[in-house]
């Protein structure tokens, strides 16, 4: 045995199968719950993101949030995670919101801060941080000149199949940050 696992498939079969224009196999052989297609090539999303913000205006707590789907669903990635991408536009500081549903953030690019209960949490390029369930949070690009992005894992295919999801804007727009010293 040398420890790799046996090839089934020629290299790049999802991506070059799954990941184009909106079109999927006539007859695709595949009969699993979560989606034929493994990877989302940055190459990709990133330019898809940018053309999305030059036509939308974004949400007001998300900036340009872009979802992960199921080519051949339409639906999430998996049955119990959702994956997303947000862009933040330069100098964009988005409004407090809380939700249901928990968040694990992965900074793709640039550099910023989220306030995540009233406590400020920076990050940069591959820092990780996490928003639980029902805490008000909100994300600011630090810079004046370039945008950021925020790759997520959430729990939300469970939550809303639950019927539980709720959000609510934060009564002040802002949170009060508080001292962690």
């Amino acid at each position: 045995y040398d420890g790799k696992q046996p090839l089934t498939a020629p290299v790049n079969h999802s991506p070059l199968t799954y990941s184009g224009v909106g079109l999927v196999p006539a007859d695709p052989n595949w009969n699993k719950p979560y989606s034929p297609l493994f990877k989302y090539s940055w190459k990709q999303v990133y330019p898809a993101l940018l053309e999305a913000a030059k036509v939308n205006e974004g949400s007001q707590y998300d900036g340009i949030l872009m979802h992960y789907t199921n080519p051949l669903t339409g639906g999430h990635v998996m049955q119990t995670m959702g994956a997303s991408i947000q862009l933040l536009r330069a100098g964009e500081h988005t409004k407090a919101h809380r939700h249901t549903g928990s968040f694990v953030y992965q900074c793709a690019k640039g550099h910023g801060y989220s306030v995540i209960a009233g406590k400020r949490f920076d990050w940069k390029e591959r820092d990780i941080f996490c928003v639980p369930s029902w805490a008000y949070h909100e994300h600011v690009n630090l810079s004046a000149t370039e945008d950021a992005c925020l790759f997520s894992f959430n729990d939300l295919p469970v939550i809303t199949s639950l019927g539980l999801y709720q959000e609510m804007e934060h009564p002040n727009t802002r949170q009060e940050m508080i001292d962690v010293r």
